[in-house]
Formats: C-alpha cells, structure tokens, sequence
C-alpha cells in the first residue's frame, strides 16, 4: 500500500515533457481525459468511465498541490460521469439521440451561465477571509475563472443530456482556459487544452451532422 501510495505521488515523475516533470497520476489523469473528450465527441457511451477514471486522478492530483476548488470539482465531475453512463444506458435497446434546446431554452441557458458565474466569482472571492489558513492567496482571473467552472458543469450536464449546445459551450471554456493557463506560464496544461478545443469543434461538427439526420429520418 505504502508503495502504491509513492507511485500515485506528484513526487514521483516517471516521464519529463517539455522540460517539465510529470508523475504517474498526473499522466493518467491526462491520457483517461483526452479519450474522455475523444470519445464524448463520438457519442460513444465509455466517455463516462474514463471520465470517472479522470475525475478520481485529478481528485488526489489537486488537493496535492493545493488546488482545492478544482480538487471539489472533481466529485461533481464524478457524479456527473456516472449519471450520464446511466441516461445513456437506461433505456435497454434504445439510442438516446442528439437533440438541440431550442432558441428560448438556450437563452436561458446563457442566463443561468452569467448568474452562476457571477454568484460563484463572488463566493470565490471570500475564501481568503472565510479560511486564509487554506487559501492564503487571493484568486486570480476570479470571474473568468468562475465562468471555466460554472461553463464546465454546465456542459458536462448538456453533454450527458446529448444536447448540440454542450459542444458550443466547451469551446468557450476551452478558450477562456487556455488564455488563463497561458497567462499563468503552465505549457504542457495550455496544450492539453488546446487539444479539447480541436475535439471541441470536432464534436460540434459530428454532433450537428449526426443531429440532422436524425431530423431528416423523423
């Protein structure tokens, strides 16, 4: 156990990228998350248990280095994982198909997005007054980064509902992020995120095709 706990450790690199050292749950947590993205973009059901498999790496992998708002938002990520491998299987001998929310769904969408943003930018904002023994420093990007949150639970909801919408709205935190993790100097995440924004498009383009023949068989 005391073994398997050293190998899981951000201590413990077994490769080095760009310079950068990398352990072993940083690297799964990595690789189970593009197949996570890759597959989501095929509408293919694994999406869900890598995205369990990704969610559980950057679990430990964030409150290691301190991170604990994205180390939280992991266990939605889980949760969300394991709900839409249910919707996707819940119908025994059924195809969930792609749908579209429609215009007055999707502005409310955009409503809920920008109060969520707002509201949690502002909880986020108190941290440091409510535990400065944990969050010693004030957050940065606060708002932009409140939107990469509430965006990113808001798709992965969409996405498991197999709406059109959650591909749109992936590119948006994709690019928000990787603006943010360039500015913060972090070469191999900002790649990584460079490559969801490719899958991202990818996806919108699958989805939208595979949503219009679905229309042109109804």
């Amino acid at each position: 156990m005391e073994n398997l706990s050293f190998y899981f450790s951000i201590e413990y690199p077994i490769v080095s990228l760009f310079g950068n050292p990398m352990s072993l749950i940083e690297l799964l947590g990595t690789t189970t998350g593009l197949l996570c993205v890759y597959l989501a973009s095929k509408n293919h059901i694994l999406t869900w248990p890598f995205g369990i498999l990704t969610s559980i790496c950057f679990f430990f992998l964030f409150f290691q280095i301190q991170l604990y708002s994205d180390m939280l938002l992991q266990i939605y990520f889980f949760g969300s994982s394991v709900y839409g491998w249910i919707v996707w299987r819940k119908r025994t001998g059924a195809y969930v198909k792609i749908r579209s929310l429609g215009t007055s769904k999707n502005l409310v969408l955009v409503f809920v997005i920008l109060l969520g943003t707002y509201i949690f930018g502002k909880i986020t904002s108190r941290l440091p007054f409510w535990l400065p023994s944990i969050f010693v420093k004030p957050p940065e990007f606060l708002y932009w980064d409140a939107f990469t949150t509430v965006g990113s639970i808001v798709a992965n909801f969409l996405l498991a509902k197999r709406k059109l919408e959650s591909w749109f709205l992936w590119v948006f935190v994709d690019v928000v992020c990787i603006a943010i993790y360039s500015l913060k100097e972090i070469p191999f995440v900002t790649l990584e995120y460079i490559v969801f924004l490719l899958i991202a498009f990818y996806g919108c383009h699958h989805w939208y095709k595979e949503l219009k023949q679905n229309q042109n068989v109804i």
